[in-house]
């Protein structure tokens, strides 16, 4: 058989087109569905953002209103304190002074010239030196919450008499008029979140914080601990969204102007569709990568198909034509190159297929008529030289059975004898039987009247094994142009053995049919069956399962020649202890002209496929 080398495995060009494509669709579609979804996104946050930036606007013009006003009211203050004696600390009066007109988020204080507190709040030098400068300032007075103060100076405008030249009235001193400091007024207001919140803002909250602490916040006291952990210095970014409770927000933090202490107010927004449809467009963004990526595999399937499939095709035919399969597809004729080097190969391989087709069945043949012709010789041979011997035992047995003593108690092994050899010659008869020869012309014949020929036959002795017989014969069977005792021999021979596979009885059923090419005969029986490895070797000589000289091996080996010498086949099908089934399957019809006019090679022989019989071989095995 041809031999051919095979090269080293590596990627078929098939799988390489594949990746190729497929990774070319992968760089394009990835990049492009995480931007889109990115962009997306950010779309779909615009609007919550737009709102975090407008309350952003109105808490710093917010905050940056409140600055003039509180200054004023510090100044009104300090003026209307005017007229109080501050050296001779009276603070009962400058309290009630200080704190007439103010609302409940607003705190007065005041101090000495020193800086010393006199009313109100401690504040510490620094801060109230800071206010003074800069207009507010954000405090933490001892003990109490931060304040936003707006400081100014206490003075009182003094005349004092200096020594100097008499007047014409001859007074001697001077009146100058003179500013004095008597101390600071400070006013402030206690931070808040609410004041702060922007107006009809329900979906926005508000937490103030001054440095890291949390002052002052819009959500609920339940929720504070959730949001400090929010407000809690993070290493790395900040989450986008903050889970407060069952609300997601939107953060935002605005560093407010303040001298003193930093100022810093979060913003945020609470955000009830947003994230669903981020989720709803992520996902979305996912199954058309999905389906994109599908897609470009189907496209890389596709093109690589389109691209190798014909070469691998023909690759894979080759290397199976080498191994002896003539089966392998080849590739679509598409009128190019690839489809013309198909049509060749086709070319090429149906007639190496047909030359060792005819090769194999000539040899087949060959060695078939070989063994049919060594048979029939064999059993030629053996049949005379075994009939002489027969016979002259038999005659010496009936001599000494005619001599001896019938009282001889040994008598009994005699008659045995004679019994055996009984059926040894009628073995050897069977096979040098020359009064009924197969006809040396084919006629029609009707299988369903043969059928009932071979069971009329055959009823006795099937019914003393208790075997019930079921007949399936159809009814308009055409008749076929064959020898009608080769056949009525292979159905004897078929339901004898089917009869012997069921020694205990059982069911043997005959059915015939037909199909516009052949007729069949179906012989079916209930019995032990045959074993798997006996089944290749039943339509060989002198192959038997059966015990002794009951079976020799020649009945189904005849019988197949037979039906081959009809042009017809004869198989089997079996299982352990189901039963078998052999189908007779016969053209319309079986013997040509030249089959009828054979004249026979001479009287009392038998073609059984291609080698010569004497006599007719008996149903035995």
């Amino acid at each position: 058989m041809l031999q051919l080398t095979r090269p080293a495995r590596g990627l078929s060009l098939r799988i390489k087109v594949f990746f190729l494509f497929f990774g070319a669709a992968l760089l394009i579609v990835v990049p492009a569905m995480v931007l889109i979804a990115r962009a997306v996104e950010q779309g779909v946050y615009t609007n919550a953002n737009s709102a975090l930036s407008d309350a952003a606007d109105k808490v710093t013009g917010s905050w940056d209103d409140g600055e003039r006003p509180l200054v004023y009211a510090a100044q009104l203050k300090a003026a209307a304190t005017d007229t109080l004696s501050w050296k001779q600390g009276h603070t009962r009066p400058l309290a009630r002074a200080l704190r007439a007109d103010l609302d409940d988020d607003e705190v007065a204080l005041a101090a000495d010239t020193a800086f010393g507190s006199l009313v109100g709040p401690v504040v510490d030098r620094a801060t109230l030196e800071l206010a003074l400068g800069a207009g507010t300032v954000v405090a933490l007075p001892d003990g109490s919450p931060p304040l936003r103060l707006a400081a100014a100076r206490v003075r009182r405008d003094t005349t004092v008499r200096l020594p100097g030249d008499p007047d014409e009235r001859g007074d001697s001193t001077a009146q100058v008029r003179a500013d004095t400091l008597l101390g600071v007024v400070a006013i402030g207001t206690r931070l808040s979140a609410p004041a702060l919140a922007p107006p009809r803002s329900r979906d926005t909250r508000l937490a103030l914080l001054v440095g890291d602490s949390l002052v002052s916040t819009t959500f609920a006291d339940s929720l504070v601990p959730t949001l400090r952990r929010w407000l809690r210095p993070r290493a790395g970014e900040q989450p986008k969204t903050w889970q407060i409770g069952e609300d997601t927000y939107l953060p935002a933090t605005i560093a407010l102007r303040s001298a003193g202490l930093p100022v810093r107010v979060v913003l945020l927004r609470r955000i009830g569709d947003e994230p669903g449809m981020v989720r709803a467009v992520k996902q979305s963004m996912i199954g058309i990568g999905v389906g994109a990526l599908v897609m470009a595999l189907v496209l890389a399937a596709v093109v690589s198909r389109i691209v190798a499939r014909p070469t691998q095709a023909l690759a894979e035919a080759s290397a199976r034509l080498a191994r002896g399969d003539y089966a392998a597809p080849l590739p679509r004729d598409s009128g190019d190159e690839i489809g013309q080097l198909a049509r060749a190969f086709g070319e090429m391989r149906a007639e190496i297929a047909a030359r060792e087709q005819r090769l194999r069945s000539a040899q087949a043949e060959m060695i078939h008529r070989e063994k049919l012709a060594a048979m029939g010789r064999l059993v030629a041979q053996l049949s005379h030289e075994i009939n002489n011997p027969i016979y002259n035992i038999q005659n010496c047995l009936e001599a000494l059975e005619r001599r001896g003593n019938p009282a001889d108690p040994n008598r009994e092994f005699l008659t045995l004898a004679q019994e055996e050899l009984s059926r040894m010659a009628t073995l050897t008869r069977q096979l040098l039987d020359q009064s009924r020869p197969l006809s040396d012309a084919a006629q029609p014949v009707s299988l369903n009247a043969l059928v009932q020929r071979v069971l009329t036959l055959g009823r006795d002795e099937l019914g003393a094994r208790g075997i019930r017989v079921v007949t399936r014969l159809a009814p308009e069977l055409p008749q076929v142009v064959a020898h009608p005792e080769g056949l009525q021999q292979v159905l004897a021979n078929l339901v004898n053995n089917a009869s012997d596979a069921m020694p205990g009885g059982g069911v043997l059923t005959l059915s015939t049919a037909a199909d516009p090419d052949a007729v069949e005969v179906v012989v079916e029986d209930t019995g032990a069956g045959i074993k798997d490895k006996d089944l290749p070797h039943i339509f060989e000589a002198f192959y038997t399962t059966k015990p002794g000289v009951a079976g020799i091996g020649l009945g189904l080996f005849v019988s197949e020649g037979i039906i081959r010498g009809h042009r017809g086949r004869l198989s089997v099908e079996s299982r352990v202890g189901e039963g078998s089934r052999f189908t007779i399957r016969l053209p319309r019809e079986t013997l040509d002209e030249a089959m009828r006019d054979e004249e026979p090679a001479e009287r009392g022989t038998h073609d059984l496929g291609g080698a010569r019989f004497v006599g007719e071989v008996a149903s035995v095995g």
